[in-house]
């Protein structure tokens, strides 16, 4: 139990630390770097960093087997590459506020998914916590304004597919957590993830643009802080046995924080129907962890009575 809730919090960590993902970004943009260059540097920098990390600290974890080499090729193809194109694409073709609604669609997508392959079922919980948490994101992102959503066939495919391959992330990690330290699992599918997003971007611009030092802090923050350290966390949270369809839920503690970042850094408002969204995607993840502790504390109880009843 204690293991698991450890899980828990090392992937709402995870979730929070992603949450910051939108105010780097912002800054990014604000200094004239293209958002292709930024998704391109962002992991670029995070494998960079992470080789000289473990080159002199950990080099047992450069060591990686067949089994986990598909999985990392997966994830740095389909989880960073794919996801990018897809969800940018969807931005371009649609409204920001659109494409974050549909990629929160993920929880679902990956619950279905854990479904098929690691045999989860749907829980009454696990559903009404699923149900929270995509309305929430909807509120959160919109505020419950339908007006600021843009609807088009193909951008909503796209925000779907986003939805679909960001979630990814979690099937894909999830056999190979448990057999590889989460330090080679990040490490080899960023490599992978800017080799394959290389054709989208301009690596050069950035060494021809006099950026700032404060720019270089953002980027760098961007791939340690929103990158790394999140990505390790979660998937050193998978670990622990969470469920998959479980950490995409309590992932979803992303938009949160996303939203909160931007109420104080950039004065977005936070009340009526945002704060409602907040408050359902918590307590879709507070449902989460109920539902785990009454199933282990119903399996104690028949212990208990079996041993009595003995």
């Amino acid at each position: 139990m204690f293991k698991k809730t450890k899980g828990y919090l090392m992937i709402a960590t995870a979730g929070t630390l992603w949450g910051t993902v939108g105010f780097f970004v912002t800054k990014l943009l604000g200094a004239q770097l293209p958002l292709t260059n930024i998704v391109f540097y962002r992991m670029f920098f995070a494998f960079l960093i992470l080789f000289f990390y473990l080159l002199f600290t950990n080099r047992a974890s450069f060591k990686i087997d067949r089994f986990a080499w598909k999985y990392t090729i997966a994830i740095g193809l389909v989880s960073h590459c794919l996801f990018n194109i897809t969800y940018f694409s969807a931005i371009n073709l649609t409204t920001i506020a659109t494409a974050v609604t549909l990629l929160y669609t993920a929880p679902i997508f990956i619950a279905i998914m854990a479904r098929f392959f690691f045999g989860e079922f749907f829980t009454r919980n696990k559903v009404l916590a699923l149900l929270l948490s995509v309305t929430g994101c909807f509120l959160t992102v919109t505020g419950g304004d339908w007006g600021s959503m843009e609807f088009s066939s193909i951008g909503i495919l796209m925000g779907l597919a986003a939805g679909i391959t960001y979630g990814t992330l979690t099937i894909f990690s999830k056999p190979i957590a448990h057999k590889c330290h989460p330090y080679t699992i990040v490490f080899y599918s960023l490599g992978f993830g800017f080799l394959f997003y290389l054709p989208f971007a301009q690596p050069m611009v950035l060494w021809q643009s006099n950026i700032s030092a404060l720019t270089w802090v953002y980027l760098l923050s961007l791939s340690i802080i929103s990158t790394i350290i999140a990505l390790l966390l979660y998937i050193g949270g998978l670990s622990m046995g969470v469920e998959a369809s479980q950490a995409g839920i309590i992932s979803t503690i992303e938009v949160v924080v996303s939203v909160i970042v931007s109420h104080f850094f950039f004065h977005e408002k936070l009340w009526g129907w945002k704060l409602m969204g907040i408050l359902m995607v918590v307590g879709s993840v507070i449902i989460v962890q109920l539902n785990t502790f009454f199933r282990t504390n119903g399996r104690k109880n028949k212990t208990k009575n079996n041993n009595i009843s003995l």
